[in-house]
């Protein structure tokens, strides 16, 4: 009988329902999996399946394509179902979709969710006394002791990511004394590789990357401070309130600190739509704005809350009670947040590591020695303007002569920057910036002449005009040479708008040679250029249906003028006018030719500038401030609810506020909808870290728990709600997470309370009878032996060849070579090299998005700009071929075998390197047998591809 006919007959009632049990189970898989879509509510595709009526007049003519779909992995969509359930259903489906009981009610948690009460003062005597209830009550019993050789190899692999040297294991094996264990926890935790292993776990939560992700993925080169902060706060057992404070408002929270601004890094850190965020369609730029702010969103609620708050965007929570206005006021938290605009044209790769008193002390210095510079500068300009003849043609609002200083000759744009110098009345390279203009400037002609020192090649933008406030990178307008294939002069523009192709011939400015460049911005838009006092390419009118494509208005205390020289070509006079000139007057400014003359003589001047050099060199010796890709603060309007997630449909105004999920705090943070990003991020930090709190100390004990033992009390470390599941320990959760609030959020305390259990300290010996009631030992009655992660194989293979470099801190290392693509679009190749700088631990190494090296992508390392609180550890043939292939593998095992004494102790000397043991008599036979018919170096290869090496027991 075909489906449709059993469904038919099912329908009329006229066969009796099959076993009981499949019904049940199958009502089950549909609550759980599939009824947040096809509820009587959504109706998603117009399935209902809650109720047996509504269930079956869909699966009538559809039960085929519904199993399809769900067999494919296609339904559901976030998370296909797995074997055992698809199966259920198509024995349920082929039976005639039995229905025992009622309708099925929707599964998902309420106000009374374990997760959202207060925690649980529980006193009785620790992480033993709940582990082992659990195995009683289940019929298990813990394995018996680990050896000392085995623990010590596990525990300092867990507290600092390397092995034990033979030296610290023959140290610890000797060591009889009652506390050696916990003495050995202590140094472990004293050291400072503690650091370095656990800012990797918690850079995963973070989605530490150093690119920016998308179709650019441009190198982040100031995100490295932030890693580091990490790896501090680690060493230094900063109390976890501290840490999260700093992360989320740690740039507006008093006393104001360097860590302080680093900390909000986190919220920078996520993937950055740069084509996006500049579309010219407004609604482009706001959909994007808002995948990038639920990003945001998700980072913060899961990594510090457990919740995932970013899936009530478009609706009310489907698991979990999150209401969408809940969503919408955490955003509004954080609408204020943006991350550094990075870029090899933008130069604003971070922001400047300051604190308000850094800021003053450096701003009073600087403006003194400059003050000094000025004053010397216009003496000198004085003098020299004294003996300059009439300049000939019309006025220009500004002008740079490059004679004695970078002074505007006709008002007060005068131009500042690094220590620069003036050789022959130009230039030398360097970029200074005037001081904002005290006019707005709309209609204008910018000209330069420009000396070609060398025959020009490279691209430059000289002269340009920006306003500096305004949409993620200000307007601008430019002289630029293109350089490259397209040697022509054209007028830079704000993302190109206004810039066109000239079809020009080649440039081919001899080297030495002078030139006059003009643009002229006319009133209605046109666009004409000139060079050496003639047209150059054809005048032209930007499209004005964008807005960055229209004429630009320069403001009047925001608008600045950036004068460059570059290598090739640089600048020996600038001028600025406010209208557009003719072409018959700029053919007369060309034949007027340039109008710096040589300095004047004499001994008041030689003093003068005497005093101006030493003056300047002062000022260049002011060292320039740090920058960090940290947060970056810009005005933002009051939130609005937008309906159904649509940036096309906003609804009411919502004020910044907290999830009201959680009992005993107040759910609003009783702001104003228009409140400052400061007032709003300290507010939503206080709210986090307040004691009554408590979901920030379960996530963060579940946290550390899982990593020393492979899985959480909780085995969703980033999702505490419904789809979360519950704690498999649910007592010692919060008897853990009580305790951690008592020793003030000492993470270090934690470490040594976990470790100094008997569940942590007990053996990985298999028992088939446990493993068939608890395959995975959920229930801890075998510490559950662990694959090292990626980075742990690579940077044991360098301790145990010598070749580790231990330096820490500072920039990242890159093991890859750039590749700019067409459009400017980066990618990386990866490169292996014995240059010390790439030996350092793998936490140093430069993260990229799209610069994976393939034997830690084989060994599970994610892709950096996803939050991955939970690691894959798959066994794949892939993870064999790359531990086998890789040039890597080969170097540190030629590298091991030059570093192995003279036979017969180098074999013993291996295994103690690599394994942390003795080796076996038959495996001393076999090793030197492998020496004798291939060499050392294939020996200590084996070592490295050994199943041993890769798993701590």
């Amino acid at each position: 009988m075909s489906i449709p006919s059993l469904l038919a007959v099912v329908i009329a009632g006229a066969m009796t329902l099959p076993a009981a049990n499949l019904a049940d189970e199958a009502k089950e898989i549909l609550a759980r999996r599939c009824l947040a879509c096809h509820s009587p509510q959504l109706k998603t595709a117009g399935l209902d399946l809650s109720s047996r009526e509504s269930a079956l007049r869909v699966l009538k003519p559809d039960a085929s394509l519904l199993i399809a779909r769900v067999t494919s992995g296609q339904m559901p969509p976030s998370k296909p179902l797995p074997p055992a359930e698809q199966d259920t259903l198509r024995q349920w489906v082929q039976a005639g979709a039995p229905w025992s009981g009622g309708d099925i009610a929707p599964r998902r948690a309420g106000p009374d969710w374990w997760a959202l009460q207060p925690l649980r003062d529980v006193r009785e005597p620790g992480i033993d006394h709940w582990v082992h209830a659990k195995l009683a009550a289940n019929g298990l019993q813990p394995a018996p002791p680990a050896g000392r050789r085995t623990l010590i190899r596990r525990v300092t692999f867990d507290l600092t990511g390397l092995p034990p040297t033979p030296e610290e294991i023959a140290a610890f094996l000797a060591d009889t004394r009652a506390d050696a264990y916990e003495r050995l926890i202590d140094r472990l935790l004293a050291s400072p590789r503690y650091g370095e292993q656990w800012a990797r776990h918690w850079l995963d939560v973070a989605r530490y990357s150093e690119s920016e992700g998308f179709e650019r993925d441009w190198l982040r080169d100031r995100v490295w401070p932030y890693r580091d902060y990490v790896i501090r706060s680690f060493n230094q057992d900063k109390p976890y309130s501290q840490f999260i404070r700093e992360q989320i408002a740690g740039d507006v929270i008093e006393p104001a600190t360097h860590d302080g601004l680093i900390a909000t890094s986190l919220l920078t850190m996520g993937p950055y739509d740069a084509v996006g965020l500049t579309s010219a369609v407004p609604r482009e730029r706001a959909q994007v704005r808002a995948d990038q702010l639920e990003e945001l969103v998700g980072v913060v609620s899961q990594t510090f809350l457990g919740l995932t708050v970013n899936c009530a965007r478009c609706h009310d929570h489907k698991f979990d009670p999150i209401p969408q206005r809940d969503y919408y006021r955490l955003r509004a938290v954080f609408d204020g947040v943006w991350q550094p605009v990075v870029g090899e044209e933008l130069k604003a790769d971070g922001k400047l590591l300051l604190t308000p008193g850094d800021r003053t002390a450096r701003e009073t210095l600087v403006n003194e020695i400059a003050a000094r510079v000025r004053n010397l500068e216009a003496k000198l300009g004085e003098m020299d303007r004294a003996a300059r003849p009439a300049r000939a043609g019309k006025r220009p609002l500004a002008q740079w002569t490059f004679d004695t200083d970078a002074r505007d000759d006709f008002g007060g744009l005068h131009a500042t920057g690094p220590a620069f110098e003036l050789h022959d009345g130009r230039l030398q390279p360097v970029t200074l910036t005037t001081s904002p203009l005290a006019f707005d400037l709309r209609e204008k002609t910018i000209e330069a002449w420009i000396f070609a020192k060398t025959a020009p090649d490279k691209g430059a933008t000289l002269v340009r005009i920006r306003n500096r406030s305004g949409f993620r990178g200000a307007a601008y307008d430019a002289i630029r040479y293109a350089g490259g294939k397209n040697k022509q002069w054209e007028n830079a523009s704000t993302v190109n708008f206004r810039t066109e192709d000239m079809a020009a011939p080649p440039e081919d400015t001899p080297a030495g040679g002078r030139l006059h460049i003009a643009i002229a911005f006319a009133a209605d838009g046109g666009i004409a250029m000139y060079r050496n006092g003639l047209p150059y390419g054809k005048p032209y009118r930007p499209d004005a249906g964008v807005s960055h494509g229209r004429l630009q208005t320069y403001l009047k205390g925001d608008a600045v003028v950036e004068l460059t020289s570059a290598n090739g070509l640089e600048l020996e006079e600038v001028r600025i006018h406010g209208e557009a000139l003719s072409a018959g007057e700029i053919a007369g400014s060309f034949a007027a030719g340039v109008v710096n003359a040589p300095p004047a003589e004499g001994e008041e001047r030689t003093r003068l500038a005497r005093e101006l050099d030493e003056a300047r060199k002062e000022l260049a010796n002011v060292a320039e401030p740090a920058k960090v890709f940290a947060a970056d603060i810009q005005p933002s309007e009051p939130a609005r609810l937008l309906i159904r997630g649509d940036v096309n449909q906003p609804g009411d105004v919502v004020a910044p506020g907290a999830p009201s999920c959680i009992k005993n705090l107040p759910g609003d943070l009783h702001l104003p909808a228009d409140a400052p990003d400061a007032e709003r991020r300290r507010a939503f930090a206080a709210w986090l870290t307040n004691p009554a709190n408590p979901l920030p100390a379960r996530v963060m004990v579940n946290r550390i728990w899982h990593y020393h033992f492979g899985a959480g009390l909780v085995d969703s470390p980033n999702d505490f709600g419904f789809n979360g599941g519950e704690p498999s320990h649910p007592e010692l959760l919060d008897w853990l997470a009580t305790g951690f609030l008592r020793t003030g959020g000492s993470i270090k305390s934690l470490h040594k309370l976990i470790l100094l259990s008997d569940t942590y300290q007990q053996s990985s010996r298999f028992d088939s009878a446990a493993a068939a009631k608890d395959a995975g030992a959920r229930l801890l009655w075998r510490f559950p032996p662990q694959r090292l992660p990626g980075e742990a194989v690579r940077d044991a293979m360098l301790a145990a060849s010598g070749l580790l470099n231990p330096a820490m801190y500072g920039p990242s290392f890159r093991p890859f070579e750039i590749v700019k693509n067409s459009g400017s679009y980066h990618s990386y190749e990866p490169v292996d090299s014995a240059a010390p700088e790439l030996q350092r631990r793998t936490i140093y190494r430069m993260n990229v998005n799209s610069g994976g090296n393939p034997m830690l992508d084989a060994l599970d390392c994610p892709l950096p700009s996803m939050k991955t609180p939970k690691r894959s550890a798959t066994t794949t043939s892939l993870q064999a071929l790359s531990l086998m292939n890789n040039p890597f593998v080969d170097r540190m095992a030629k590298a091991l075998a030059a570093r192995l004494m003279p036979e017969p102790a180098r074999v013993a000397h291996a295994y103690w390197l690599v394994l942390g043991r003795e080796p076996r008599p038959e495996e001393l036979a076999s090793a030197a047998a492998l020496i004798d018919k291939a060499g050392p170096e294939a020996f200590c290869w084996a070592l490295f591809n050994s199943s041993e090496f890769l798993y701590v027991q």
